[in-house]
């Protein structure tokens, strides 16, 4: 075997398993990207999901307030037993910083109010990439969907006591910079302790 042999051998090799290292940190970055976006995009489910489940749910206050606060593109107030414990809490969801937040009030005094200031706040959703022409929350009147004109209701809200209906629009992405585009996770829940058309 001549020296000239022994370098084109050399280099074919060396050209072999530089393409073999590229492929598998190709797949690595791929595949833990691919892991991370699961597992967010099941977080942002989650938070998906007890948020709906916390609006079917919405009721009187303790104190005798409407059952919903105040309606926002990306804002929303309303009471509700969220935890079940037999008394009514005022929820409020907001999005802050790509960010979903909760905060929760429990009611003090006799008779019952709920402090502002006095919220317990955590984030249930992260990554969340809604822009001002894509807000977080839409409302219905009890004439959806065969009234299309009126609805969704214009925000913010001025006569919350119409609202039958509430879509919670998610757009997620847990890295811009990376494939695949925004993900859009929405539900649409009726608040039961609000219908009227039984």
């Amino acid at each position: 075997m001549t020296l000239v042999e022994m370098y084109v051998a050399m280099f074919i090799f060396i050209l072999i398993m530089a393409c073999a290292l590229f492929l598998l940190q190709q797949i690595y970055v791929r595949y833990g990207f691919a892991m991370e976006q699961g597992i967010s995009a099941g977080q942002v489910q989650h938070s998906l999901k007890t948020m709906i489940e916390e609006i079917r749910r919405a009721k009187e206050a303790d104190s005798g307030a409407y059952a919903i606060q105040s309606a926002g593109k990306f804002d929303f107030v309303f009471f509700g037993d969220v935890d079940k414990d037999g008394v009514t809490e005022r929820v409020h969801y907001w999005l802050q910083n790509e960010s979903i937040k909760k905060g929760l009030t429990k009611p003090s005094g006799t008779p019952a109010s709920y402090p502002v200031n006095d919220q317990t706040i955590t984030t249930i959703g992260n990554y969340v990439r809604n822009t001002a022409s894509q807000p977080l929350f839409y409302y219905y009147n009890i004439n959806y969907p065969a009234d299309q004109v009126n609805n969704p209701m214009a925000v913010p809200v001025a006569q919350v006591s119409d609202i039958r209906m509430v879509n919670v629009d998610i757009y997620f992405n847990l890295d811009l910079t990376k494939a695949p585009n925004n993900i859009r996770l929405e539900s649409f829940v009726e608040m039961r302790n609000l219908k009227d058309n039984w």
